[in-house]
């Protein structure tokens, strides 16, 4: 399981890589990203495995876009992070013999299952090429 700071890091990577159908490499990403090239290219690499975007060796290698950012929506990000639920259930276990303990589960899952298809129909309103318009646009060094 990816932890839900990987989805916005990897919604970064993809719109940065929508600017260049060349790509970068890992290093360039990240200091886009701001953080440690050895630690995105753990998220870098899940978004490989699942077809998103593609790696090439060598002294020009890099990560690069599979298809165009138009056709890349946020929600194909969100579901390839394989997040764990934006509400999770309490780790500990309820006790079975109290009136609500008994039955918190099953309603909060209910509740969780609903808010959780409430994002992923946000975010598939909305690609990668979105993402990447706006933060050119709301940048301090466009203007």
């Amino acid at each position: 399981m990816a932890t839900s700071g990987w989805f916005s890091m990897s919604v970064h990577a993809l719109a940065l890589l929508a600017q260049n159908k060349d790509g970068y490499s890992s290093s360039f990403i990240a200091s886009s990203v701001n953080t440690h090239a050895v630690f995105l290219r753990r998220v870098l690499k899940r978004l490989v495995e699942v077809g998103l975007i593609e790696t090439r060796e060598g002294r020009d290698g890099g990560y690069r876009l599979t298809r165009p950012a138009e056709e890349i929506k946020l929600s194909d990000v969100y579901k390839a992070m394989n997040l764990d639920r934006a509400l999770a259930p309490s780790p500990a276990e309820p006790n079975p013999m109290c009136p609500i303990g008994s039955g918190i589960r099953t309603v909060f899952g209910t509740i969780a299952s609903e808010a959780e298809d409430a994002i992923v129909g946000v975010l598939s309103r909305y690609t990668v090429a979105d993402v990447a318009q706006g933060a050119l646009a709301a940048g301090i060094l466009s203007k």
